[in-house]
């Protein structure tokens, strides 16, 4: 019989081990129109029928890596510490590139291709491990299918890592992983330079620049800046909200992740600027 003040401990320590790992976090650019999505969290759920999966988005544009680089970036924010990522935008599947796990130094764990998709979150919080998935015992299928990685190779390793599976049993450490070049935000005089990062559903263009940059040109909200896209030049009103100018009016604002936005009140920044993701920007005093 052991004693109820070992119970108690015992009990304590599996509710803490459980929440070691607390979810799934899904990120893909397969659409849902499509079957992928379902079958990919079907064999997750073999896995573990109790697992959680969290739709980030599957409607990162295809083949995307860029735009899906800074999304995840931006998502992992409000994700907690232990997070398992499965990422698959994955334009290069069965061909030489690596499948892997990185897991960053802020506890979170990412699953998916090596192209690039992990730049911004590795260097935002850097990589504490990285290691080839190459243990075929994880995989759904012993022969993958070479055009389905996420449900066959990706999906199957997210689950098992989410229940506790050691890193060390996925495969190899790596040393390197693939980048992307990524124009980084900086202070240059009296301008800020960055690069367009997401450009979203409403047409609002968020740069990966921290608006603290611009406080730290000594800019104030309701100040007029100048943006700069190539050769087009445009003024912008810096607010708050959206509704702090007129309808049709340019502004830039924090963004909900405490990036610098252009938007458009009741419009269309992408459209007016006629700017896409991954283009150099400016912003002038």
């Amino acid at each position: 019989m052991i004693p109820q003040t070992i119970q108690r401990k015992l009990i304590f320590f599996k509710k803490l081990k459980r929440k070691v790992v607390v979810l799934i976090a899904f990120l893909t650019d397969w659409g849902l129109k499509s079957h992928y999505v379902g079958v990919a969290k079907a064999v997750m759920k073999q896995i573990n029928p109790k697992v959680d999966i969290v739709d980030i988005t599957h409607e990162i544009e295809p083949f995307n890596v860029r735009q899906a680089s800074h999304v995840l970036y931006r998502a992992s924010l409000d994700f907690p510490t232990n997070t398992v990522f499965l990422v698959v935008v994955d334009y290069g599947v069965g061909t030489a590139r690596k499948a892997i796990v990185m897991k960053t130094k802020n506890g979170q764990i990412y699953v998916g291709p090596d192209n690039g998709v992990f730049t911004v979150v590795a260097e935002e919080y850097g990589v504490q491990e990285l290691r080839e998935i190459a243990n075929r015992d994880l995989f759904y299928k012993k022969d993958p299918s070479f055009t389905f990685h996420g449900r066959d190779i990706f999906a199957p390793v997210a689950a098992h890592i989410e229940m506790g599976t050691p890193l060390e049993s996925v495969g190899p450490r790596l040393l390197y992983y693939e980048a992307l070049r990524i124009k980084k935000p900086s202070m240059i005089g009296d301008h800020l330079e960055g690069e367009v990062a997401v450009v979203d559903t409403f047409g609002n263009v968020s740069t990966n620049i921290p608006f603290g940059l611009l406080v730290g040109l000594g800019v104030e909200y309701d100040d007029t800046v100048r943006v700069k896209i190539g050769k087009k030049e445009y003024k912008a009103s810096v607010a708050k909200a959206f509704g702090d100018v007129e309808p049709g009016e340019l502004l830039v604002h924090p963004d909900s992740a405490g990036f610098l936005e252009i938007a458009v009140n009741l419009g269309n920044a992408a459209e007016l600027l006629q700017v896409s993701e991954g283009e150099e920007v400016e912003v002038w005093r």
